[in-house]
């Protein structure tokens, strides 16, 4: 056999039926099952069949079922413009199950390569964008910024120490829209920190609120924002200032972290003041409020 010296081995075009299997680690049946199956061009060379390796790479990466033993991951090309249901679950964060809800649900485009189902990444992301619950994982690092950086509405109306209500009146007004950036995360509206102190500065109507708040511990405050929410909710517009002004013995015994059994006790021995209308309880909040203050202040469990 001549060699000729110097000059570049030109690149193979075609390859055995016995390379291929070996090359995807497949044994005598499966891989005769495979090419049968006409995903890649064969020919019949000197009695021998051959496979077209230009193809075979094609059908390589446009598919993600076989592997080759060493070498390049499959699918390359089939990634770019396609995603798995599995894919899919890892960029949102999310279970097998929920992705296929998802798709169901929405009625997002789907198709079968290889008999396996895919999502057309223009499908994919024509939903995505249309909706704010499920984030990928950058998503999800930019929503906690943009999050930081806002308030949420209860947020905003424990600040106002107004209803909630009040604060979605104060958002589409025309006065003071203007003046409030919202954004809107997870599906809920946020105003901007910045916007609010803008709206802060231009108005004179609603101030912030310099109740002793700030100074109560965090378990305390949620105790403070969980009754004064209900209360809210329960309350007609009329009775919202008697609302906040009083306490019901539930909600002193939530806010004190005790069990009304001890609310009782107290103002039977008359260490709080409550205000008795025939059977009905109330108990001034902001008194009420102050007496355990101090008696934190004094190391009182």
């Amino acid at each position: 056999m001549i060699q000729r010296v110097g000059l570049p081995a030109k690149p193979r075009k075609w390859m055995s039926v016995h390379e291929m299997g070996d090359m995807l680690g497949l044994k005598k049946t499966d891989r005769y099952w495979l090419v049968h199956k006409n995903y890649f061009r064969t020919e019949t060379l000197l009695g021998k069949m051959r496979v077209e390796i230009a193809s075979f790479e094609k059908w390589y990466a446009n598919q993600d079922w076989y592997h080759k033993v060493n070498g390049e991951a499959p699918g390359k090309e089939l990634r770019l413009r396609s995603y798995s249901p599995k894919e899919i679950q890892e960029m949102l964060g999310t279970d097998n199950a929920t992705v296929y809800e998802i798709l169901k649900k929405n009625n997002i485009e789907t198709v079968t390569m290889n008999e396996r189902l895919r999502v057309p990444t223009d499908a994919f992301w024509d939903w995505y964008h249309s909706q704010s619950r499920y984030r990928t994982q950058e998503d999800r690092k930019k929503d906690a910024a943009a999050e930081a950086a806002s308030l949420s509405m209860p947020e905003m109306a424990r600040l106002l120490d107004v209803p909630r209500s009040t604060v979605y009146g104060i958002l589409s007004s025309k006065k003071y829209a203007p003046l409030l950036d919202v954004i809107v995360i997870a599906g809920r509206r946020r105003v901007t920190k910045e916007s609010f102190e803008r709206f802060l500065q231009a108005q004179d109507t609603y101030e912030l609120f310099n109740f002793e708040y700030e100074e109560l511990e965090l378990k305390e405050k949620r105790e403070y924002e969980n009754y004064k929410r209900r209360c809210l909710a329960e309350a007609d517009h009329s009775q919202e200032k008697k609302c906040l002004e009083y306490l019901t013995v539930p909600e002193a015994a939530e806010l004190a972290g005790v069990e009304p059994a001890t609310i009782a006790y107290w103002y039977t021995t008359g260490k709080i003041s409550v205000r008795k209308t025939g059977k009905i309880i109330r108990i001034p909040r902001e008194a009420f409020e102050q007496w355990l203050l101090k008696r934190k202040e004094k190391g009182v469990v």
